[in-house]
């Protein structure tokens, strides 16, 4: 078990440094060139909100995917006590089960405001 333990928090290590050294590669952009975050001057508020929705799901998507994470370290990490791994497994479940809703989300919204905007998905 502590080896699982260990190689968990090497791979966790590895990936946060993997962020943060990528984030200080995209430094150089500015908040002003991102139009989903920012949006520009002749932007409609239909665009606003397009891009909000869309800033939304993806929020809500990786908050799926920290659950699902979580839900595999309680199910590792319960050391045959089947409630905590019951737990695990419920929380994986939910987690899916979650990622599956807000990507069908996603596609169904941009292809419903794709085809008003006369085909072009953005």
């Amino acid at each position: 078990m502590k080896l699982i333990k260990d190689l968990g928090l090497k791979i966790g290590g590895a990936t946060l440094a993997a962020g943060a050294w990528a984030s200080v590669a995209l430094a150089q952009s500015q908040v002003r060139d991102i139009p989903a975050l920012y949006p520009q001057s002749g932007d409609s508020i239909s665009d606003t909100i397009y891009s909000l929705i869309n800033i939304l799901l993806a929020i809500v998507g990786i908050l799926a995917v920290v659950y699902l994470v979580y839900g595999g370290v309680l199910y590792i990490t319960a050391g045959g006590d089947a409630e905590k791994a019951g737990k695990g497994r419920i929380a994986i479940t939910n987690a899916i089960i979650g990622i599956v809703i807000v990507l069908a989300a996603l596609i169904i919204y941009n292809g419903v405001i794709g085809s008003f905007r006369g085909g072009q998905l953005t």
